[in-house]
C-alpha cells in the first residue's frame, strides 16, 4: 500500500506543477539560477544580464551584429538598436529588453532544434531523463543546441558541460516539464521548478548559452519524474502492478485452499469445486490482463 500512497502522491504532485510552471516561472527560474535576478551582472566570461547572454545569443536574438568574434564575448561589434538596445551598457539596465531578448532568442532555439530533429527525443528517457522541451531547450542554454545533439545522439553517454563544469544532464533535470507554450505553441503537461543557483553559463563552444525554450511535450512518465522527486512513471507503474499480481495471485490461492477445504468438509462436490476454482483462476486471469496491459 505504501506503493500505492506513493502513486497517489506523485499524481497530486504533477498535477500542482503542471498548473504552476508556465513559462513565467521557467523565465524566473533561470534568471535566478543564472545570475541571482541580477540584470546587471556579467560573468568571467563575458556573458551578459539576467539569463548570461553571449554574443552568440545575441546575434541570433537580433540585438547584435556578428563581429570577428562571434564565440568570445568580448562586445567589440556593433548593436543593432533592436528595442532601443544600442549597447552593452543599454542591455544591462534594461531588464524588460533582456527578456524580450531572451524570448526571441528561445524561438530561434527551438527552431534549432527542429531543424536538426532532436524534437524526436521527446517523451524519450535519456541517461534516465524524461526529455522535454523546456528541458532540451536548457541543456542547449548551457553548451549549445550542439552539446545537446552531442548528448541525446551518443544516447546519453558522452555528457557535455560547460566552461563552468556543469553538465548538461544538471539543467535538462533543472528545468525539465515547464510550459513554455509561448514559445512553441504546443500542448503540455507537467513541469518542476528549476533550483536556484548562481552557477550561470560557462563558455558555450557550439551555440550561444541563450535558453532555450518550448513547451513540454511530457507523459504521465515525465509528469512522475518530474513531480514526484525524481521517481520515474514506469517504475511506479511496475511496482503498483507487481502488487495487484501479488494480491490477485493471493486471493486466488486462497479460493482454492477454501474450496479445498469445502470439499474435504463434503460440503461440495468434486465438480463444484473445480467449476468454482476454474472461475477464480479465469476471472484472475482476466484481471491480469486488464491491470497489466
Amino acid at each position: 500500500m505504501k506503493k500505492a500512497r506513493q502513486l497517489i502522491m506523485g499524481l497530486f504532485i504533477s498535477g500542482v506543477v503542471w498548473a504552476a510552471s508556465e513559462y513565467s516561472d521557467y523565465l524566473a527560474a533561470l534568471s535566478a539560477r543564472e545570475s541571482s535576478n541580477n540584470p546587471g551582472s556579467v560573468n568571467r566570461y563575458g556573458f551578459l544580464g539576467s539569463y548570461q547572454m553571449g554574443e552568440s545569443a545575441l546575434i541570433d536574438a537580433g540585438y547584435y551584429q556578428k563581429d570577428h568574434t562571434p564565440n568570445t564575448n568580448d562586445w567589440t561589434g556593433i548593436w543593432t538598436g533592436k528595442n532601443g538596445i544600442n549597447s552593452k551598457a543599454d542591455f544591462l539596465a534594461n531588464a524588460a529588453g533582456q527578456t524580450q531578448a531572451i524570448n526571441d532568442y528561445n524561438s530561434k532555439q527551438w527552431g534549432f532544434i527542429r531543424n536538426l530533429g532532436l524534437d524526436r527525443y521527446l517523451g524519450q528517457t535519456v541517461a534516465g531523463i524524461v526529455m522535454t522541451e523546456s528541458g532540451l531547450l536548457a541543456g542547449a542554454h548551457l553548451v549549445g543546441v550542439g552539446g545537446l545533439k552531442t548528448f541525446l545522439t551518443s544516447n546519453g553517454v558522452q555528457v557535455p558541460r560547460d566552461a563552468n563544469n556543469t553538465a548538461i544532464t544538471q539543467y535538462i533535470t533543472a528545468f525539465n516539464g515547464y510550459n513554455l507554450a509561448a514559445i512553441t505553441g504546443n500542448v503540455t503537461a507537467g513541469g518542476s521548478a528549476g533550483s536556484v543557483s548562481t552557477g550561470g553559463n560557462g563558455g558555450a563552444g557550439v551555440q550561444p548559452p541563450g535558453t532555450a525554450a518550448g513547451k513540454p511535450l511530457i507523459t504521465s512518465s515525465a509528469a512522475f519524474t518530474n513531480g514526484a522527486g525524481g521517481v520515474s512513471y514506469q517504475k511506479l507503474k511496475t511496482a503498483i502492478q507487481s502488487i495487484i499480481a501479488t494480491l490477485l495471485f493471493l486471493w486466488t490461492a486462497y479460493v482454492v485452499w477454501g474450496q479445498f477445504k469445502l470439499w474435504g468438509e463434503n460440503s461440495i462436490s468434486i465438480m463444484a469445486m473445480q467449476s468454482n476454482i476454474i472461475r477464480a483462476t479465469a476471472v484472475m486471469m482476466l484481471l491480469l490482463f486488464v491491470f497489466m496491459s
